[in-house]
């Protein structure tokens, strides 16, 4: 079973609400769009500093932090 290192869908789904394209959020973090591309594609992992500015630039709450970055393949746990 392969382990993803986030959760792309989800990100993608804030990423579009925001019009961001994988450049736009490359720039915004203050890398190049072949370093985002190599964790875009699971070759590497997010960063905290980089986890804490798409948060806010999202305005992700920590459920959604969570979902995202630390257990992606979790499904959320309803009570």
């Amino acid at each position: 079973e392969v382990t993803e290192m986030f959760n792309k869908e989800l990100l993608k789904k804030y990423m579009d609400r925001h019009g961001d394209q994988n450049k736009d959020l490359a720039a915004y973090l203050g890398m190049s769009a072949p370093n985002f591309s190599t964790i875009w594609n699971g070759r590497q992992q997010f960063n905290v500093k980089h986890i804490r500015l798409i948060a806010i630039r999202y305005s992700l709450d920590p459920q959604l932090v969570w979902d995202i970055f630390l257990f992606p393949d979790s499904k959320s746990q309803e009570p």
